[in-house]
Formats: structure tokens, C-alpha cells, sequence
């Protein structure tokens, strides 16, 4: 298949990545002459009397002589982060990271200057594996809580707490045909680094004769993070007035660095994501979808690609393909703008079915959004404006313009209970047929 083909090339290079992202084990370097030897014992000397600058003038020096060794690259890094210029200390670190031995005076000063530079979850990897190769090192232990703390704060990392989630929405399909979907789901916290949860989904078409497509499913699930890089989800669910629509979900998640998050999921019975017209007329799917997602640190660059495969119980077979790029040209205190740009494309297998289906699709996009940020009485309150244009391009029936527009708020009211919701306008094109659509949604969460 065309898509998958081109998947199969990409995953030797995405091993590479991710291969590269992962910390290695120690590798052999070389030594420096004598004189050099000498230059390094003195650079480290006025490192450790103050003097910062002039020690780093030394190893920059001696860095660029001898580039393998790993005693002057270390001790560069090392006193960079004496001098607080963390930048410097995590750039140079990025060339021994695979080489390392881990050594505790090197180890401390480099998490110290992750979590400066909002990275907690790569500080706690580096502390907690050096710590399991010096388990008797009483300062690695203390970097490790301080890590966790950081992590739990910037990330919610292990929130002990029940949380429950309402969301609620209303959408249209092709021809007119509206649809309700609500979400409810129950989640606690049972033992270390384990959550169990509960959902109920029900979906509701607004025309009689598709009451066959709707929904009526309860799910239970686990939620296990192995640490602060892999977590899985596993879920068992099955629908209220269907006995035979039983169905398992499985979702791995891998984030090796905070600014990277890499997704598997895996489900035998494809709930909303089928389009309504398709389970009206008894058709089921199962399939998967693998994503990769990047946010710089500093919020101003973003990437998301997403690939699915779909098995449709008709014999018809679907692949799609989504990529974004995103960048912020203006971040006031006030208000932030950014652009996104925007690829989209699909392959259906199978001809002559009673919902959208075409046999090839795709179209590049533009967005634009802007973030209105208030200065209220409430922990966070953001108002967001989309506004999108598309060049949408289906097989057989040429290639027609898209647009939408949506609206939305966003308030934390403090630091368990949140509330969004949001409206939006699309202008949409079905078999060289444009329709208008509107699109509603709402969510509460809080936790106890």
C-alpha cells in the first residue's frame, strides 16, 4: 500500500532517532598530551577558586584540540553549570551524553541545570539511572526527589488524586446528518504509579433512521507508568444495547525527553472516530495510529505528525496520513499568535459504500491562531480564535477550497477544576459538494 510503504522507510530512521534520544553506555576516549594534561589540571583549578571564565577559556581550547576526550569535554560542562550558564553546560553535554560514565559530581550539576531550563522529565531519567549505578550516593537520591517534585508539579506527574471528566459535544457529517456525543470517565488513583478508571460513552444522531449507529459503551481500564518515560493504557469495553460489540484498546506512550512524546494505540472496535453513516449500517473497524509530537521548551515551535490504518468490518481498508508545523511569531504577556501549516491525506480501498469514502484525498491547510490570555482572579483563563483556509483535493471530483473559524475559552479555575468550551464554523467539501457545519463542545474536570 502506498502509505504503508513509505511507513516501512521511515522506521529504520525513526529507530535511529529515538536510538540517538536514548542515553548510551560509557565509550572509550582518548587522552591528551602531557601539556594538554597539564592545561586541564589548571583549567579545573580556577574552577573550583571562582574563576569561572578563565577555565572555560581553557577547555573551550583544549575541546577543539582533542574533541574525544571525555575528561576535558566533561569538566567544561561541569563548570559552565558552576557558572550558571546552563545553555552552555546542556549543549555540551548533548556530546558526551552516550559516553558518560555517570559520575555523581557530573550528574548533579547537569539535572540542576535541566530542571532551570523546564526539563524534569530528562532531569529525573539522568538522576535515576546514575543513582541506580551509585545507589549509595546520598546527593543522587536527593536529585531524584527534587526531580520527581519538579516533575509532579510541571507535568502532574503521578497525581494521587480521583479525577472525573465530563465532556459533551455536537457535530454534523456530510448531508446535514447532526450527532451528540457525551463522555463521562472516573479515574483513581490504587496503588504506586497504577490508576484504574471507568468510562461511559453515548452517542445520538438526530434522525431516526440512523439510531442503529448510535452508542451506548462502557469501558474499564488501567493506566500504568512504568516511570517517567513509558506509560501504557489498557481498556476493556463493550456496549449497553449490543452484546456482541465487545471490544480492547491498548495505547503505549514513550516520551524520552519533555520535549518529545511518541504514541502507539491499538483498538479492536473503532468507536466515534467510524463515521456515524458507517455503524448505521452495521459496520465495525479496528486498526491503530502511531503519533510523534514535539513542543520546544520555549513554547514557540511545534510538530505533529499522525499515521492510521483502519480495517472496516465491509472489506474496506483506510490510511491517513495528518503532519503539522507550528510556530509562535508573537508571545505577548497578553497574547500570543501563532501559524500552523498543515498536510492531510487519505486512501480508502472500497467503492459504492453508504458513508464518505473517498478512494484518494488530501490537501495542504494554513491556520492561524490567537490566544487571548487574561489577568483574572482564576489560576489560568485563555480565550483561543482558529481560523483555517485548506486546498482540499479529492480523486474524481477536483479540488475546491475549505475554510472554518472557531471560538474558545478555556478557564483553571484553580488547581483541580478546569472548564472549556467551544464553537466553531466550517465551510467543508463532500464529493465536490461544499456544506456548511457547526460544531460545539464542552468539558469540565475536576480533581478530588
Amino acid at each position: 500500500m502506498w502509505f504503508i510503504t513509505k511507513f516501512n522507510l521511515l522506521v529504520p530512521v525513526c529507530i535511529l532517532i529515538v536510538t540517538m534520544l536514548i542515553p548510551g553506555q560509557a565509550k572509550s576516549t582518548q587522552s591528551g598530551t602531557p601539556a594538554a594534561d597539564k592545561e586541564h589540571s589548571r583549567a579545573v583549578t580556577l574552577g573550583r577558586e571562582g574563576r569561572h571564565d578563565e577555565a572555560l577559556v581553557i577547555l573551550n581550547r583544549l575541546t577543539r584540540v582533542h574533541p574525544e576526550n571525555y575528561s576535558y569535554q566533561r569538566d567544561l560542562v561541569i563548570i559552565a553549570a558552576w557558572k550558571g550558564d546552563c545553555v552552555t553546560a546542556l549543549k555540551e553535554f548533548e556530546k558526551i551524553r552516550g559516553a558518560t560514565e555517570l559520575e555523581p559530581y557530573l550528574v548533579i550539576p547537569v539535572s540542576d541545570c535541566m530542571l532551570e531550563r523546564d526539563r524534569p522529565r530528562e532531569a529525573l531519567t539522568l538522576s535515576r539511572t546514575a543513582l541506580k549505578r551509585h545507589p549509595d550516593e546520598s546527593s543522587l537520591t536527593y536529585a531524584v526527589l527534587k526531580a520527581t517534585l519538579e516533575l509532579k508539579v510541571y507535568d502532574n506527574y503521578l497525581d494521587e488524586r480521583n479525577a472525573l471528566e465530563f465532556q459533551l459535544a455536537t457535530d454534523s457529517d456530510d448531508q446535514g446528518l447532526n450527532e451528540w456525543v457525551g463522555r463521562t470517565e472516573f479515574s483513581s488513583y490504587v496503588a504506586e504509579r497504577t490508576r484504574i478508571y471507568g468510562r461511559y460513552l453515548a452517542t445520538r444522531a438526530d434522525r431516526a433512521e440512523f439510531n442503529d449507529g448510535n452508542l451506548d459503551r462502557v469501558g474499564l481500564g488501567i493506566r500504568y507508568r512504568f516511570n517517567e518515560q513509558w506509560a501504557i493504557d489498557q481498556e476493556l469495553s463493550a456496549d449497553l444495547q449490543h452484546s456482541n460489540r465487545g471490544g480492547a484498546a491498548m495505547k503505549i506512550t514513550y516520551e524520552p525527553r519533555d520535549t518529545w512524546k511518541f504514541i502507539a494505540l491499538y483498538t479492536t472496535f473503532l468507536e466515534e472516530e467510524l463515521p456515524l453513516r458507517a455503524r448505521a449500517n452495521n459496520v465495525e473497524a479496528n486498526g491503530w495510529q502511531g503519533s510523534a509530537e514535539y513542543n520546544s521548551l520555549d513554547y514557540v515551535w511545534y510538530w505533529l505528525t499522525t499515521a492510521n490504518r483502519y480495517h472496516f468490518s465491509d472489506s474496506n481498508q483506510r490510511e491517513s496520513f495528518f503532519t503539522t508545523v507550528g510556530y509562535a511569531y508573537s508571545m505577548l504577556p497578553q497574547r500570543e499568535q501563532r501559524v500552523y501549516i498543515e498536510w492531510y491525506q487519505s486512501r480508502n480501498t472500497l467503492e459504492g459504500v453508504p458513508y464518505f469514502n473517498p478512494s484518494r484525498d488530501s490537501g495542504p491547510g494554513i491556520v492561524h491562531r490567537t490566544d487571548f490570555i487574561f489577568d483574572t482572579y482564576y489560576k489560568r483563563h485563555v480565550d483561543s480564535l482558529y481560523v483555517y483556509l485548506g486546498d482540499y483535493r479529492q480523486k474524481g471530483f477536483g479540488t475546491h477550497t475549505k475554510w472554518s473559524v472557531k471560538y474558545e475559552q478555556d478557564y483553571d479555575f484553580d488547581d483541580a477544576r478546569s472548564f472549556s468550551w467551544g464553537i466553531g464554523f466550517a465551510r467543508n467539501v463532500y464529493d465536490g459538494a461544499s456544506e456548511g457545519e457547526w460544531r460545539a463542545e464542552l468539558r469540565y474536570s475536576i480533581k478530588f
